[in-house]
């Protein structure tokens, strides 16, 4: 907005100094008529006055001209992105008092098309995740169907045919808790609520999960405060102890931490497991990334995008580092400012 006005400001002092100089000009001819002509002075002040007149009307009408330029540009430009065209930029020159709001339509256009590539890669990959255990659930269940079955594949069909609706039920469950998340705004349901207690309410939760792989866990909990939503916070707890169950090798060690320092708290939270790579680091928090691991088809690849979308909504952060204390491993830093 600033540099809008700057501009615009720019072009008013050029065309006012034009007409300034335009009117000291026909002032000095006035003069100098009336003292070598012997003409009455209001008679030539006159014939300069329709003038100045003439010429101020040519340069508000070359002003406007080059002025309305500009607005028919941006109008036409606005109405292909109506259009869907999404991939339009308007050039940017040096004295146009509109330059501005040229640099912020590029801005737009370029963050709608960005926009319009994420929905259509969220479709595709939607429609994918979806069609993945449909197909496998219909083969399967035709299968069973069909005559001269063992009784040892039936039992092994019906138990994948369970597994698939799972995740068909899980994949639906996160998407419709993504959905309702990006379109949430405001946080409205706040309460005190203490850090430390939630995230040991969450790791007994979770106890099934880390005695099935004969895991061990290690605890470094100070007594923190924190106002937000316990329930959206809870889910974030959740999402990355059940992350970090999961990449855990059998009689691994899963870690939480949390400590307040200046008014940040620190939350970590992860396991000695494999060490994520760069790669992985940039990818982890999309839409159904899941990695090359052999747990790739335990889930559904949501759970780490909600835990981001959560923490962007509650004005947090989360980092991934890869060492801690003297351990290493994959953890997960969650930042929150008071």
């Amino acid at each position: 907005m600033k540099k809008n006005k700057d501009s615009f400001t720019r072009t008013i002092i050029i065309y006012s100094a034009v007409l300034a100089t335009v009117v000291a000009i026909l002032f000095g001819i006035a003069v100098f008529l009336s003292i070598n002509t012997g003409q009455k002075p209001h008679i030539i002040g006159l014939m300069m006055l329709v003038l100045f007149f003439s010429f101020s009307f040519s340069i508000n009408y070359a002003v406007l001209t080059y002025l309305f330029g500009y607005i028919k540009e941006l109008t036409q430009a606005v109405k292909k992105v109506a259009n869907g065209e999404f991939d339009i930029r308007l050039s940017k020159h040096q004295l146009n008092p509109l330059d501005s709001t040229f640099e912020d339509f590029n801005q737009m256009a370029s963050e709608l098309g960005s926009t319009k590539i994420m929905k259509e890669d969220f479709v595709s990959q939607f429609s994918h995740e979806f069609k993945t255990p449909i197909t496998s659930i219909n083969g399967f269940a035709n299968l069973l169907l069909s005559e001269n079955i063992a009784k040892e594949k039936e039992a092994e069909y019906l138990k994948i045919i369970a597994e698939e609706s799972k995740r068909l039920s899980d994949l639906s469950f996160k998407i419709l808790n993504l959905t309702n998340l990006e379109n949430k705004k405001i946080i409205t349901n706040k309460k005190n609520v203490e850090i430390d207690e939630e995230l040991r309410k969450s790791l007994i939760s979770l106890f099934p999960a880390l005695k099935s792989k004969n895991l061990s866990y290690k605890l470094d909990l100070q007594k923190v405060k924190y106002n937000t939503d316990p329930e959206l916070l809870k889910e974030v707890w959740l999402n990355l102890l059940n992350n970090s169950i999961k990449f855990t090798p059998k009689k691994g060690t899963v870690f939480l931490s949390c400590k307040e320092e200046k008014n940040r708290i620190e939350v970590i939270i992860g396991n000695n497991g494999p060490k994520i790579n760069q790669k992985e680091k940039k990818e982890i928090f999309d839409k159904f990334y899941q990695g090359e691991t052999q747990y790739k088809n335990e889930g559904v690849g949501l759970g780490l995008a909600i835990v981001k979308q959560i923490l962007d909504l509650l004005n947090g952060e989360i980092e991934v580092e890869t060492s801690f204390q003297n351990f290493s491993g994959t953890f997960f830093k969650v930042i929150l400012t008071k």
